[in-house]
């Protein structure tokens, strides 16, 4: 049975007992791939959907935590998102300049505030507080390579984890 709700209206039910629900929101000059997703419609509390709504009305704000959480990553060698942009300067080498929307002279600042949001990823069902509620998918070159950074928030909206995936 589909879920109805002020903000997403009618969420429908996948073959599964699931709920999938999308839409693209526009962020600035860029569209984003908005999912809601839940793999079994019973887990999902009417505080999630609301929170979800939230999020994506401020979807702004959340993109700007989830890159200053990126940014806080840079101190570290080791980091994912350190080893995101020394992947893609390796690979891209030149062709990177062309690509970033900011050249202030710190390649990785410049990276990271060139980095197009691709996708958000809300998973309904994952409302415990210990849960990743919703990603963020980030690619600096969406076109030339799979790889993404990925940043992970709780229902509270806290960063819980970044990460790199693709190739």
């Amino acid at each position: 049975m589909a879920i109805e709700h002020d903000f997403f209206g009618l969420i429908d039910e996948t073959a599964s007992g699931g709920l999938a629900w999308d839409d693209t929101v526009e962020l600035g000059d860029q569209a984003v791939a908005v999912e809601l997703l839940a793999d079994d419609e019973s887990a999902v509390p009417e505080f999630a959907l609301d929170a979800a709504a939230a999020l994506i009305q401020a979807l702004e704000g959340f993109d700007a935590r989830a890159r200053d959480a990126l940014v806080a990553e840079l101190s570290s060698r080791q980091s994912a998102t350190t080893s995101y942009i020394d992947e893609h300067v390796d690979k891209l080498g030149d062709s990177l300049v062309d690509l970033l929307v900011y050249s202030s002279g710190d390649i990785a600042i410049d990276v990271l505030r060139s980095l197009q949001l691709l996708t958000v990823v809300i998973q309904a069902d994952h409302a415990d507080e210990d849960e990743v509620f919703a990603t963020f998918d980030y690619s600096i070159a969406p076109d030339e390579s799979d790889a993404l950074l990925t940043v992970s928030f709780d229902v509270r909206g806290d960063v819980v984890n970044v990460e790199t995936s693709g190739d």
